[in-house]
């Protein structure tokens, strides 16, 4: 299911929330199936349902649809009849979605054999960091109401965030032991590649991170994945 691949932030939550608007309302999928597991480690519809959701909005903004810009009809409009590479909008967003969701899982779940813990401050930090998300968003059950139209849940919205976490301590553990080390070589080439993506003060961070999703993508080749591309279809605009 490797489809049409976006460049999606995880952690830009109030980028997010902020794009809602101009999303149509995910329908939340009722069916009780496995739509996906990794490693027999089943993914809830609510953990899939935040990388659908992720997913709409990086097309959407893609397309360059924005509240100011767009109608609801607009929006429909673009879901309803936009085509990527011969395959229906909908269809990869729900792909994208999927190797998103497994993308994540498979390093959280290398981070936890690998032995990455999180320190009680470091929870502490992403309790707190919630508790500000959801006073910005007018209190707890403002927050679950914009989850759910998001078509997530809280328990999955945290789960991802810790997941971040391990992710992050990760990447800082190989990098620390270097492993994610760029010769001067490799940085030539990258920057030649990548010149007009990133700046030059930030072309060795990203030659690392593309090092570090190189090796991910192994792991994943390496995990036992199956998606269920018909449950998959429960997941609608």
């Amino acid at each position: 299911m490797k489809f049409c691949k976006y460049l999606i932030s995880l952690i830009l939550i109030a980028s997010l929330l902020a794009a809602l608007g101009a999303c149509s309302n995910s329908s939340s999928p009722s069916g009780k199936g496995v739509c996906i597991s990794v490693d027999n480690e089943p993914l809830t519809k609510e953990y899939i349902g935040y990388f659908f959701y992720v997913a709409q909005s990086s097309m959407l903004s893609e397309a360059g649809h924005t509240t100011d810009n767009s109608t609801d009809e607009d929006i429909a409009l673009y879901w309803q009849t936009t085509e990527i590479e011969g395959k229906n909008a909908v269809e990869v967003a729900r792909d994208v979605a999927a190797d998103n969701a497994v993308f994540q899982k498979v390093q959280y779940l290398r981070a936890i054999a690998d032995g990455i813990s999180l320190t009680s401050d470091e929870q502490a930090a992403i309790d707190a960091d919630v508790d500000s998300v959801v006073a910005l968003q007018g209190g707890e059950e403002a927050f679950e109401s914009l989850l759910a139209d998001m078509g997530t849940n809280m328990e999955a919205y945290k789960q991802i965030i810790t997941e971040n976490a391990f992710i992050s301590k990760l990447y800082e553990t190989y990098d620390a032991n270097g492993l994610l080390d760029i010769s001067d070589a490799e940085l030539m080439a990258y920057a030649e590649a990548h010149a007009e993506e990133f700046s030059s003060d930030m072309m060795l961070d990203a030659a690392k991170k593309e090092k570090f999703n190189a090796i991910a993508k192994q792991w994943e080749k390496d995990a036992e994945i199956i998606i269920d591309d018909e449950a998959m279809k429960q997941f609608e605009i």
